[in-house]
């Protein structure tokens, strides 16, 4: 599944294990996600709840859009929108 796949290839991009992306993101976040849990969805066993994912794409930066293959853009949307909007305010 491409979800598991991007996840994967976002973690091991940054260089970091599937401890590291768990305790992390259990912290920063206020949720409950195992090693086991990462894993499945890594190798496309399961993919996380829409909560879950959203906290992934907060963590690693990316759109959902990205995260689910609807797009191979990784910036999320606000942000390119708030992009545009100062590249609209240069052009004055």
């Amino acid at each position: 599944m491409i979800v598991g796949q991007r996840l994967k290839e976002l973690r091991t991009e940054r260089q970091l294990t599937m401890d590291m992306v768990v305790s992390d993101i259990n912290k920063k976040y206020g949720i409950d996600v195992t090693r086991g849990h990462l894993s499945k969805w890594e190798n496309g066993v399961n993919i996380p709840t829409l909560r879950l994912a959203g906290c992934m794409c907060r963590y690693y930066g990316v759109s959902l859009d990205y995260l689910m293959g609807f797009t191979d853009s990784r910036v999320p949307t606000d942000l390119l929108a708030q992009a545009k909007v100062k590249k609209g305010k240069d052009r004055k």
